[in-house]
């Protein structure tokens, strides 16, 4: 809607897991090289941690797209909602051996364990990416504990990625740290690193020139407190406002109307004849 006002060939803020729109941030650079080190150097498991929206999901397709490219076996499962069962069948359909629905846990353990042991005496590497773990039932912590343990007697054939949010409870807490062999802790951006993101997306969308000006990078700050996934929300509701006002730039009472949106919850978007657009 907005990208044609602004001279956008797409639209970037979709909060959406694209590999395209990843900003290497210092922070986000240095826990993308750290894990893929992991990957390499067939560490057991990985723990990236981080306030909600900090771009976690993001950094692990990242990882889970470089591995499978340099031929490692990799599956990504995401976790929101599942029970300890449906983390193992995922896991197997994730890694090509598609389960039955009426198959035993005992024969589905058996049956993972069974892979994870052709990958070692192969010299293969598999890489289990799980991500939301804060989401799943309390019971997958201690699935997940089992699968690490499924390799843990030889040279380890498997590494696991765990994604999870800062907040957990600490006997959780206390196992990830048993379990792994790095954590990494996500932060958000500072404000320099605001702005670059903003810009740097809006470049590779087409932008010919800046348009939000130095009192909308202050602001965006200011709201989003440096979150990739509140400053995307944030910029498009301040791009459909400075469209809707026929504006040339985005300043500083734009974002900060649109922020009062955003806080009210609201589904207009600051100007009438959007309802129509």
């Amino acid at each position: 809607m907005y990208a044609e006002y602004w001279g956008l060939a797409e639209t970037p803020f979709k909060n959406a897991v694209d590999p395209r729109w990843f900003f290497e941030s210092p922070g986000h650079e240095e826990a993308l090289a750290r894990l893929l080190f992991l990957v390499e150097h067939r560490r057991r498991c990985g723990v990236i941690s981080g306030g909600e929206g900090t771009g976690k999901s993001l950094i692990l397709e990242l990882v889970r797209h470089e591995s499978a490219r340099t031929g490692t076996q990799t599956a990504l499962v995401d976790l929101v909602g599942r029970t300890s069962p449906e983390l193992l069948w995922e896991t197997l359909a994730a890694v090509g051996l598609w389960p039955g629905c009426e198959d035993a846990p005992h024969r589905l353990w058996r049956r993972l364990h069974e892979r994870i042991a052709a990958q070692i005496e192969g010299g293969q590497r598999l890489v289990l990416i799980f991500d939301h773990l804060e989401r799943a039932q309390a019971d997958c912590i201690s699935a997940i504990e089992r699968i690490q343990q499924l390799s843990a007697g030889g040279e380890a054939g498997l590494t696991l990625l765990l994604g999870i949010r800062a907040q957990r409870s600490p006997e959780a807490w206390r196992l990830l740290r048993e379990m792994s062999d790095l954590r990494i802790e996500l932060p958000p951006f500072d404000r320099e690193q605001t702005r670059q993101y903003v810009e740097s997306l809006l470049s590779r969308a087409g932008a010919e020139h800046p348009f939000f000006d130095e009192s909308a990078f202050d602001r965006l700050f200011d709201e989003t407190h440096g979150v990739p996934r509140e400053i995307n929300r944030l910029c498009e509701l301040s791009m459909l406002a400075g469209m809707a006002e026929r504006a040339n730039s985005i300043d500083d009472p734009i974002v900060a109307a649109a922020a009062e949106e955003l806080r009210m919850g609201s589904s207009r978007i600051l100007h009438p004849a959007l309802a129509d657009a």
